[in-house]
């Protein structure tokens, strides 16, 4: 196991790991987390900042009465001990082994590790009337050096002497990730889509007004806050496609950056860090960067979907507004020109929710695109249906026309294939 006083100095750009599994919130649920602290056999290692949810505090103390080994870290800084202590007494009287971190360190990291075999790690708090209306994600992470950097943090941690994060692979430890996340944010070739809680750290907004600036199409989600505004309206300046979604719709709580994401093939961060200073500078943290296909696919599907229905910050596009619909259908979100190879997307929004659609787009040579990700698709209950789907690479230049019938009406939508 990889000692934390014996760490070589990382390099300022992420590695990446490999990802088992990833859970989309709050779609996915919280079950896989009680039943992988449920199929522990040895021991249950868990830092957490908010802890309100009895069934998996439940799934702890069997786990501890059955003499599997359970260790809690608790965070207390500012409001941390309130909030934590009802946890914190079940957990104790159950057998668990609590600790609370030190008062002078928010310890925001969310993560638990099963028999020293799997880690979990999430952006998603532990607070069950918070499971239903949150966006977060969560991957398992089975590296036998990722997993073993994360113990011997973990185990630094929990006895009083917390440190910088073992490194590995992958893993993106605060304090200390601001210059990962930049390196990832400055890799970025194409496209870069980010979700995230906070948006207050000059150094990750220089980041991304850069990344605009050099062509790359940026697509930002916050929940609309206040605190933000002025940080969002200087990155929509820059060049920077920022939309914000309201309380009532879904809250934001993520922390991804997906770069370069296509069908097949991207970078992604999952993490707890948000872009504010406290939390990647001193806060306690813990992100992982993947290229698994499967994690890029659950992030851009959900980055994507909430971008579809945010609204817009910033000035209008100079860009032709997309034309509306007849027969209830018309066409919300779409790219005016792209390039081959690229990843295309369009959302429609249908009158009827759960509508039956197709989408079917005619090529500048004449011929149909045939392109997977095109075709029949369902709106969901808000009405609204997307695809995404390939150019292909020897697509020539020209005007292409996309074409979407649902039962509610149908429309069609001209874009250059640049």
């Amino acid at each position: 196991m990889a000692a934390a006083g014996g760490a070589a100095a990382e390099s300022p750009t992420p590695g990446t790991s490999n990802v088992a599994a990833v859970w989309t919130e709050p779609a996915a649920g919280y079950g896989f987390l009680v039943a992988a602290i449920n199929s522990a056999r040895h021991s249950v290692d868990m830092s957490i900042y908010e802890l309100r949810d009895p069934i998996t505090e439940s799934a702890l103390v069997s786990r501890a009465r059955a003499r599997v080994d359970v260790r809690v870290i608790l965070d207390s800084a500012y409001s941390g001990k309130s909030v934590n202590a009802a946890a914190a007494s079940v957990l104790s009287a159950g057998g668990v082994h609590v600790v609370w971190a030190r008062s002078n360190q928010i310890f925001h990291a969310k993560y638990v590790v099963v028999d020293d075999r799997t880690a979990y790690i999430g952006s998603g708090n532990l607070v069950a009337s918070e499971y239903a209306t949150t966006r977060d994600f969560w991957v398992a992470d089975s590296t036998s050096r990722d997993v073993d950097a994360i113990t011997a943090t973990f185990s630094s941690d929990f006895g009083g002497n917390p440190g910088a994060g073992v490194p590995a692979g992958g893993l993106v430890w605060s304090p200390g990730s601001t210059q990962k996340l930049v390196a990832l944010i400055s890799a970025a070739r194409t496209s870069l889509l980010v979700e995230n809680e906070e948006m207050d750290s000059a150094t990750i907004e220089q980041a991304l007004a850069d990344a605009a600036r050099r062509g790359v199409n940026v697509e930002i989600v916050l929940t609309e806050a206040p605190s933000w505004t002025s940080a969002l309206a200087e990155l929509a300046k820059s060049g920077d496609h920022v939309r914000v979604l309201s309380r009532a719709r879904i809250y934001v709580h993520a922390k991804v950056i997906c770069v370069d994401c296509s069908l097949r093939s991207g970078t992604v961060f999952i993490g707890s860090e948000n872009f504010s200073t406290s939390s990647l500078s001193y806060n306690r943290e813990l992100g992982v960067v993947t290229t698994s296909i499967a994690a890029i696919q659950a992030v851009r599907r959900a980055v994507t979907s909430d971008f579809a229905v945010g609204t817009t910050v910033g000035a209008p596009s100079t860009s032709p507004p997309p034309p509306q619909g007849v027969s209830g259908v018309s066409i919300i979100s779409f790219r005016s020109s792209i390039a081959p190879g690229a990843e295309d997307s369009l959302v429609a929004h249908s009158s009827e929710p759960g509508d039956s659609c197709a989408l079917s787009v005619q090529l500048p040579s004449g011929y149909s695109s045939e392109s997977k990700g095109l075709g029949p698709a369902q709106a969901n209950q808000s009405g609204n249906v997307t695809w995404q789907w390939e150019i292909g690479p020897s697509t020539r230049a020209g005007t292409a026309k996309a074409s979407v019938s649902c039962r509610s009406g149908s429309i069609e939508q001209s874009f250059t294939i640049i």
